[in-house]
């Protein structure tokens, strides 16, 4: 059974773009990401510079990585496992715990070098965190939805069952 409803044309540019996305994710061209937001509709031409910016493209290229290789929640938790295991244990000596520990420490390491390089130093994990929160909030208008979304959603959930 077809359902029609689900059917869309889909412009030989976003078709083109689509492709482009797709092959940047798999190259981890995290530079690249933005443009693509961009010219597939998910961020308005006018946030690109703070997109640039944000590095948000590696996140979602890390979450996007995972859940290509498929598998479910219990798959991609295990592989997310591995993956810090590999970065903050390859000697294997930790617990899940412990590990959980020095990825948050890792994060917040991170987070407090990208407030340095925006000029705020000595900050605490309470100053990471707060700053974390207002960034959540202060993108919001960095991304929207494009009407085509919807259609691809429907088409997965569909497929998949």
């Amino acid at each position: 059974i077809l359902d029609w409803g689900m059917t869309l044309g889909v412009p030989q540019d976003l078709q083109y773009s689509l492709i482009e996305f797709i092959a940047h994710v798999n190259a981890e061209d995290y530079a690249a990401m933005p443009d693509d937001f961009v010219r597939l509709g998910f961020t308005p031409p006018e946030q690109l510079e703070r997109v640039r910016a944000s590095n948000l493209t590696e996140g979602l290229s890390f979450v996007l990585r995972q859940l290509s290789q498929g598998g479910g929640g219990k798959k991609l938790q295990a592989r997310v496992r591995d993956e810090w295991r590999e970065q903050y244990d390859p000697g294997g000596l930790l617990s899940k715990e412990e590990l959980r520990a020095k990825v948050r420490e890792g994060f917040y390491a991170q987070a407090r070098t990208q407030l340095e390089a925006d000029g705020v130093e000595g900050a605490s994990v309470m100053d990471v965190q707060n700053v974390m929160e207002k960034m959540q909030q202060r993108n919001r208008e960095l991304f929207q939805v494009p009407p085509y979304i919807l259609y691809v959603a429907r088409a997965f959930s569909t497929l998949e069952g």
